[in-house]
């Protein structure tokens, strides 16, 4: 049996033992005083509860441990998000008797909106072309009177460079709207496709009755462009973004605050199966970091200093299948990346699937330095995959995963 599954195994008997010790004390403690019995008991039923969710953590990691070691990918095909039902449509009719800032929606993963008009958008925005440090950029120009569902809120993202990362920050008042990408064509055709954040203050509630309204001329918006770049002290070009200027438009979180958890689950960006399974696996990983084990997912680890290079010319439209866990191992270095390029927890789920080739990915912009920067060789993105942030607090970014050729290979089957 592989090392990692031994650790596993041992903190799930350890954390079921817990919680029946836990369950057992509370029942004892019925023959002490009320009040202290009352308080006793709950904290018993909390231990227990915790101790349970461990367990449940440590059994979704030997199953998953199972399924990529015979190339079964887990992923879901279900949205992570809770449905806007009638409940939905009802406290939006509610919120709209009441008094207050119009830039404060609420919105609800499903709800209809309509992008305000650029000439309502530009009277938020400060010199700049900021609300509140989050750039309106070129590439939501076009998108202005157009309508779309709210696929999420934004309530943190994942900061993951600088000298203090990695750590969480605070968004408020944002929300991503259906598959609305940048595409990159206000700053240097960068290929990122990240998903364009859209502030609430930018939006006005709507239903699918309603008609887009008239697209601005661009002349409305031609300022904009002169936020892209920034100067730099080197004489490099360098570009700003919503990416880029995420840490301006945010203030930091610490990963200890449950608050964060809470807020995914109330704003409806997560319904309560995904939820539970994401909580269980952290703190079953918290656990085993306690106990120096392995955390899940679960990667080899090797000595290699130099990673291998594989082309396959791959296109648009293509089908390919991800390698299993094991084939993707013998092409890691010591710290779990590909020429450069890391292999993310979040890769784990896909193993084994096949999927269609949506685009190549050959220049994008360095969200810490805005650099724009050159692939050594073309990564790829595959059509429907994603992050789903459930091992990073349920981050909302919903960003594009790249993978290098040597992780895929090509099938001629059709989907």
């Amino acid at each position: 049996m592989s090392s990692n599954r031994s650790s596993y195994q041992r903190t799930v008997l350890a954390a079921s033992t817990f919680s029946l010790f836990a369950i057992l004390a509370g029942g004892v403690a019925f023959a002490i005083p009320w009040l202290v019995t009352i308080l006793f008991f709950a904290f018993c039923c909390a231990v227990a509860s915790v101790a349970g969710l461990v367990v449940f953590g440590g059994v979704i990691g030997l199953s998953r441990d199972t399924m990529e070691l015979r190339g079964q990918p887990y992923y879901s095909k279900r949205p992570r998000e809770c449905a806007a039902g009638a409940v939905i449509r009802l406290r939006r009719k509610l919120l709209s008797l009441l008094p207050g800032s119009p830039a404060r929606l609420r919105l609800w993963p499903g709800e209809w909106v309509q992008v305000r008009p650029f000439a309502e958008i530009a009277g938020t925005l400060d010199e700049e072309g900021r609300l509140d440090g989050l750039p309106f950029m070129p590439e939501m120009v076009r998108h202005c009177g157009t309508r779309h569902r709210v696929f999420r809120r934004v309530e943190k993202i994942h900061h993951y460079y600088g000298p203090t990362a990695p750590h969480l920050r605070r968004l408020q008042d944002a929300v991503l709207l259906g598959e609305l990408r940048c595409d990159g064509a206000g700053h240097g055709g960068c290929q990122a496709g990240c998903q364009l954040i859209w502030k609430e203050a930018w939006l006005v509630p709507s239903n699918s009755a309603e008609a887009d309204l008239p697209a601005p001329e661009a002349a409305d918006a031609s300022r904009l462009s002169t936020f892209t770049k920034v100067g730099a002290a080197d004489g490099e070009e360098r570009y700003a973004c919503q990416m880029t200027e995420l840490p301006a438009a945010t203030a930091r979180l610490s990963w200890r605050d449950p608050r964060h958890y809470w807020r995914e689950l109330r704003s409806g960006n997560v319904r309560p199966g995904p939820f539970i399974v994401a909580v269980a696996l952290a703190l079953f990983n918290t656990a085993q970091r306690q106990l120096r084990g392995a955390e899940a997912p679960y990667r080899e680890p090797t000595d290699r200093k130099t990673s291998p290079k594989e082309v396959l010319d791959l296109q648009p439209g293509e089908i390919v299948r991800v390698k299993t866990r094991r084939q993707i191992e013998e092409t890691l270095n010591n710290v779990s990346k590909n020429r450069g390029l890391w292999f993310d927890r979040e890769m784990h789920r896909f193993c084994g699937g096949e999927f269609r080739v949506a685009s190549v990915v050959r220049t994008i912009i360095d969200e810490a330095s805005g650099k724009m920067l050159t692939m050594g060789s073309a990564c790829i993105v595959l059509a429907g995959v994603s992050a789903t942030g459930e091992y990073l607090g349920l981050c909302p970014q919903n960003e594009l995963i790249f993978w290098h050729e040597i992780w895929l290979e090509r099938v001629t089957s059709r989907l």
